[in-house]
C-alpha cells in the first residue's frame, strides 16, 4: 500500500501565493479574500466513502511485474469533541486483490466494526488519529493463514496512522483559506523544498444543490523520493537474475502526478477525487539500464 504522495505530503507545507510571495496564514488569506475555501463539514450526518486503489510496477520486457488493487467502503461521520472535529471511519468493506490473488473478497471485515478517528482543529491539522491498531488487527483477523502477512504490512498500526495524516493533508492543506474564482491558481511547496504543487481552479460543476468547484493539482517531485518507494523491489528483482542489487541506482525518469478533485468550497467537503501517478525510470545495474514502469491509480467517490 506504499504510495509516492506519503513521501510529499508528510511534515509541514509552506503555502506560496501565485506570484511566488510567502503567505503563511491562511486566515489572513481569507480575510483579504472572502471568496475562499472554508473548512466547514456538516455534523452529525454520516455519508459513505468508497477508495479505489491500483499500483503497478513493471519492467517492460521482462516478465517481472507487481499489481495491487483494493477497495475500502467507509460508513464516515463528522462531530465535535471539546474544540476539535472528530471525523470517524467506520470500515464496512475491504477487496484487496495482488498480483491477480484476491486475498480478501470485501464483506469479511464488516462484523468487526472496527473504527479509526481523525481529530483535527478548526483549520483541520491533524491533532491526533485513534484506533489505528484495532483497525489493523481487526483487518489481519479476516484474513486466512497465508494472508495475513501480507495484510499485516500493508495494514500495519503505524501505515494506517501516517496515512490518515496524509490523506487529511491532503485534501485540506493546499485549499483553505484559497481563492475561489475559477482561474485562481497557487503554489504550494513543502517545508524542506523537495517538492512543488501547481493548484488551478478550472470550472465550476453542480454536486446536488451545492456548487462545487473542479481543481487540479500538479506536482514537481524529487526523482529520488520516488525511486526510494520502489528501489527495494528493483533491486530483489536484480539480485533474482543473478546481479549485485548494490549497483542498483536512480539514471534518470519521467514523472507525471496530477489530481483532478471536486470540492464543495464552502465546507471543504468533496463529491469526487482522482488521483494519477505515473513514473519511468531508468534504471542502472550492473548489466547497464533497466527501465522500470511505475503508476498509480486512486479515486474516491461520496454519497452523502
Amino acid at each position: 500500500m506504499s504510495s509516492i504522495r506519503k513521501m510529499l505530503v508528510l511534515g509541514g507545507v509552506v503555502l506560496l501565493n501565485a506570484c511566488g510571495a510567502p503567505e503563511s496564514d491562511p486566515k489572513a488569506a481569507e480575510q483579504k479574500n472572502p471568496g475562499a475555501f472554508m473548512y466547514a463539514p456538516a455534523l452529525d450526518r454520516p455519508y459513505r466513502e468508497t477508495n479505489r486503489r491500483y499500483e503497478e510496477m513493471s519492467i517492460p520486457g521482462s516478465p517481472m511485474r507487481e499489481a495491487e488493487q483494493w477497495t475500502l467502503e467507509w460508513q464516515v461521520v463528522i462531530t465535535r469533541e471539546t474544540n476539535l472535529l472528530k471525523r470517524t471511519l467506520r470500515l464496512v468493506g475491504l477487496k484487496i486483490n495482488v498480483n491477480g490473488v484476491e486475498l480478501l473478497r470485501g464483506d469479511e471485515v464488516k462484523p468487526s466494526m472496527a473504527t479509526v478517528d481523525v481529530l483535527t482543529d478548526k483549520d483541520s491539522n491533524v491533532v491526533d488519529v485513534r484506533g489505528a491498531d484495532q483497525l489493523s488487527a481487526a483487518i489481519v483477523a479476516v484474513g486466512d493463514e497465508k494472508a495475513r502477512p501480507a495484510l499485516a504490512r500493508i495494514f500495519s498500526p503505524e501505515r494506517l496512522k501516517a496515512l490518515a495524516v496524509v490523506r487529511s493533508q491532503e485534501l485540506h492543506q493546499d485549499f483553505v483559506g484559497r481563492p475561489t474564482p475559477v482561474g485562481s491558481q497557487w503554489i504550494a511547496t513543502d517545508a524542506n523544498g523537495s517538492t512543488t504543487r501547481k493548484i488551478k481552479v478550472v470550472g465550476e460543476e453542480p454536486c446536488g444543490q451545492k456548487r462545487c468547484l473542479h481543481v487540479t493539482r500538479e506536482y514537481d517531485v524529487n526523482g529520488q523520493a520516488v525511486f526510494a518507494e520502489i528501489a527495494s523491489r528493483v533491486a530483489a528483482y536484480v539480485q533474482s537474475q543473478g546481479g549485485d542489487p548494490s549497483k542498483v541506482a536512480l539514471a534518470g525518469m519521467n514523472l507525471k502526478l496530477e489530481d483532478s478533485l471536486l470540492i464543495d468550497p464552502a465546507t471543504m467537503e468533496y463529491h469526487g477525487a482522482r488521483f494519477s501517478q505515473d513514473a519511468t525510470l531508468r534504471v542502472a545495474g550492473p548489466n547497464g539500464e533497466l527501465p522500470v514502469a511505475f503508476k498509480v491509480r486512486r479515486e474516491v467517490d461520496y454519497k452523502y
